[in-house]
């Protein structure tokens, strides 16, 4: 187990769960059973859940190699199920984006693989400089925005790479980070009578951890801090 907020039960049965669901969505959109009209609805519900189900097995403890494995088709439900094309990327859709970037680092992806998820964020026509520079990473090549689209939120990371101050990075994910994410939809998840939660991991600290080559020992029990990753 990497979380505290759930026990070994709660991850089995809900990881079953999902995969019945993507299973189901998947059969209704191959077989045509999915009405025309609830297709794009159809395809962004199997994204969801398919990154959920992935981050409830790191959540659980599965080994990485199983994550490895299971990303590729996550990031093809991406590119089926993102909803912000040509639009201003809402708070959501920006920790989405912002999560299967971090994890396409963090997790190895192939350039092409990469690649795929770099083309859906830019087919909503937005540019921010914290995901220009994950996307930089991989991609060297790409131009680096001079602005952050959800300012705010996103400060520590912004301060974090000026400074390399792991210290502060840590003071800022124990005090400010989860508090932060106040307008997600899963905030708070752990307290919902129904099974949905999947973790609470600020997957985009460990990614820049690792491109920035920095020490990170000392968040190593950090609970939102998915330290196995960033090594």
């Amino acid at each position: 187990m990497r979380t505290q907020h759930k026990d070994v039960e709660y991850f089995e049965n809900y990881i079953l769960l999902n995969q019945e669901d993507i299973q189901y969505f998947n059969n209704g959109l191959a077989s045509g059973a999915t009405r025309e009209d609830r297709i794009p609805a159809v395809r962004r519900q199997l994204f969801t859940t398919m990154l959920h189900t992935l981050i409830a097995k790191y959540s659980f403890g599965l080994p990485i190699s199983e994550l490895q494995e299971d990303f590729p088709a996550v990031i093809a439900a991406c590119k089926a199920g993102w909803q912000n094309q040509n639009q201003s990327i809402h708070f959501d859709n920006y920790v989405l984006i912002l999560w299967m970037l971090s994890l396409g680092i963090l997790l190895h992806s192939k350039t092409d693989e990469f690649e795929k998820i770099v083309s859906t964020l830019d087919s909503s026509s937005q540019s921010d400089m914290l995901l220009d520079l994950l996307i930089s990473e991989k991609l060297p090549q790409r131009n680096i925005a001079e602005h952050v689209l959800f300012p705010v939120q996103f400060s520590f990371l912004s301060e974090f790479i000026l400074t390399r101050d792991v210290q502060l990075l840590k003071l800022r994910l124990e005090e400010k980070w989860y508090s932060a994410m106040k307008l997600t939809y899963w905030y708070e998840n752990h307290k919902n009578k129904l099974d949905v939660f999947f973790g609470y991991w600020s997957f985009e600290s460990a990614a820049f951890i690792k491109i920035l080559n920095v020490d990170d020992s000392l968040l190593m029990n950090q609970q939102h801090y998915p330290y196995d990753l960033a090594h």
